[in-house]
């Protein structure tokens, strides 16, 4: 019985996750028509042409994974010289401290921001960690930048030989390291580079052929530090936890159970500790609290900016004293979730459409340059404005390429009886990361995260066209 619930429990996310993955792909149908419909068709040949070729030819060899870092890191570095990208709006914030911090000074602590959004201070206090061994240039701190871009793209690889064959493993590597929306935010000084490189690691370990207390002991405690640098690392320990158990029921195993449980009692213990640690060096006395959890809900939940930040909410709602403030968010997350399944469902709908369809969100990395000068000058003349347009389609193409070949991947994990292998963990963070973002606000480049996940996910399609071939072992 307790077999027959863990299969069905793994089933069950991954229909969950072909849903989404069909939702996505069929609502970025009408952005694909109306933009540049033909510069995305050729991206996604482009892709297909490079699949193909790593199917036919590539073969392992020693040294792989530093091919893979070395030509990320060089994409990254390519982006970091060519846009000389400068810190705004909260990255600018963040730098601004950090560098008060790095000489001594808790200046920044008058900015209500900090006392708000106190969990931001882990973040500042590594910027004005590397600022004080390198100095207050921008370039040491976008060098480190490129370091975790590259070393995401190999724990994608090493993470895809956990559960698919070797060649699957580097072609999902490969495909990952030509995927550009990350690298348009090489320069941007974003917590988003470290807590994914962290958050990874920590799936990379958790996935090991034999998960030992002291490895997950180390898992919630690296999801702890990810999160400290991006508060979404809940996400994935509740991933992990509940892996574990599903594994547990469906092995009959309360070990699995009890590595659960050390996920669990690490990440809390480790965050609880780093928090303190905030707190007793002065970072910041209110540790990594968030002062203003309704926030995200409250604009979350505005159907008249589907989901996205406005200024009316802002200037509504954080111009009030904070427990006024509080107060008058709770109430208008409860007034906006009154308004009725029918509305609610309009909604997601169409949050799940700016998060998911829309093209990437350029300004971070080429918000400072002048729209209308001209970025390239040969062969032709394109202004910025028109090489973001071409940039933002490019990638599109990549990006539906991973989920569509994610989608065939999970409709071959319907078909395995090895529904609770180590590839559900994967599954687990598609669901949970979607649905968060139903309710809470949502933007392009909050795609970051989960996309690691939907090209390994990936992997499993592409081990599936080399097994009509030869022999592969799958652990799905």
């Amino acid at each position: 019985m307790l077999n027959k619930a863990g299969t069905l429990a793994g089933r069950f996310c991954t229909v969950c996750a072909v849903c989404f993955c069909t939702i996505i792909l069929i609502q970025n149908i009408p952005g694909i028509l109306s933009g540049q419909p033909l510069v995305v068709l050729l991206s996604l040949l482009a892709g297909c042409g490079l699949l193909a070729l790593c199917l036919r030819y590539l073969r392992p060899f020693r040294g792989f994974a530093a091919v893979l870092f070395f030509v990320r890191f060089a994409l990254a570095l390519f982006f970091i010289l060519w846009l000389d990208s400068q810190p705004v709006q909260d990255f600018s914030t963040m730098y601004t401290a950090a560098g008060q911090l790095a000489q001594g000074s808790h200046a920044y602590l008058d900015n209500i921001y900090f006392f708000n959004w106190a969990y931001q201070s882990a973040f500042v206090a590594y910027e004005a960690l590397v600022m004080a061994l390198f100095g207050h240039s921008l370039l040491p701190l976008q060098l480190l930048n490129a370091t975790y871009l590259a070393g995401t793209n190999v724990l994608v690889y090493l993470i895809a030989k956990r559960f698919l064959p070797e060649r699957a493993a580097m072609t999902v590597g490969i495909l990952y390291a030509v995927y550009p929306a990350p690298l348009f935010l090489a320069g941007v000084l974003t917590n988003q580079h470290l807590s994914v490189f962290l958050l990874y690691s920590a799936l990379y370990i958790l996935l090991s052929k034999d998960l030992t207390p002291l490895r997950a002991l180390n898992v919630g405690a690296i999801i702890a530090l990810g999160n400290a640098m991006r508060p979404i690392g809940v996400i994935l320990m509740l991933a992990a936890v509940l892996w574990l158990l599903i594994r547990a029921l469906h092995r009959a195993d309360w070990h699995c159970a009890l590595h659960g449980a050390y996920v669990a009692i690490s990440y809390f213990a480790v965050g609880t500790a780093l928090s303190g640690l905030i707190v007793a060096t002065g970072i910041n006395p209110e540790g990594l609290s968030n002062n203003q959890p309704m926030w995200k809900f409250v604009v979350g939940l505005n159907q008249d900016s589907s989901g996205s930040w406005n200024r009316a909410d802002y200037d509504t709602y954080l111009s009030l004293p904070t427990q006024e403030g509080h107060a008058a968010m709770t109430e208008a997350v409860k007034d906006r979730l009154s308004a009725g399944p029918v509305k609610l469902a309009g909604l997601a709908w169409r949050k799940s459409a700016v998060m998911w369809a829309g093209n990437e969100d350029l300004y971070w990395g080429f918000g400072h340059l002048d729209q209308e000068a001209p970025a390239v000058t040969f062969p032709v003349v394109l202004s910025w404005n028109s090489i973001q347009l071409l940039l933002g389609s490019l990638d599109k193409g990549i990006y539906l390429l991973a989920f569509a070949l994610a989608l065939a991947g999970l409709f071959l994990r319907l078909r395995s009886p090895k529904r609770c292998g180590r590839s559900l963990p994967l599954v687990l963070l598609l669901c949970g990361y979607y649905a968060v973002h139903l309710i809470v606000e949502v933007q392009s480049r909050y795609r970051y995260f989960l996309m690691p996940c939907v090209f390994l996910l990936a992997g499993i399609a592409i081990s599936g066209f080399l097994s009509k071939k030869e022999k592969t072992v799958i652990n799905l």
